[in-house]
């Protein structure tokens, strides 16, 4: 979804459409003056009030959260392994390509 971006503001996270500016979708989490936002593939991973949330691009439906107890409410720094989401494209990849070389044996032994 490249014609969108992503706002962590107080205990929301907002999808923005880029071109326009439009608000698509608004999600209310925790009560947090700052919410720290990373993307990666179809989920959304935010933190707010000392609690992990995890977004769906797609609505802002919250599909899970994690109360990170004990560890206060500070700031919270977020990554995730670029690596991963490199290998999942190239299973895809790969996948496509040998259902296409037998697609293609397929039709040659016909």
């Amino acid at each position: 979804m490249q014609d969108r971006f992503y706002v962590g503001v107080k205990r929301y996270v907002l999808c923005i459409e880029r071109r326009t500016g439009r608000e698509i979708w608004r999600t209310e989490l925790k009560n947090s003056v700052l919410v720290n936002l990373v993307v990666s593939g179809d989920m959304i991973f935010a933190h707010a009030g000392g609690v992990m949330f995890g977004l769906r691009t797609a609505d802002g439906a919250i599909l899970w959260r994690n109360e990170f107890t004990g560890l206060g409410y500070g700031y919270c720094l977020i990554a995730t392994d670029p690596n991963q989401e490199q290998m999942q494209a190239g299973a895809v990849a790969a996948a496509v390509a040998v259902s296409a070389a037998s697609s293609s044996a397929a039709s040659s032994s016909s």
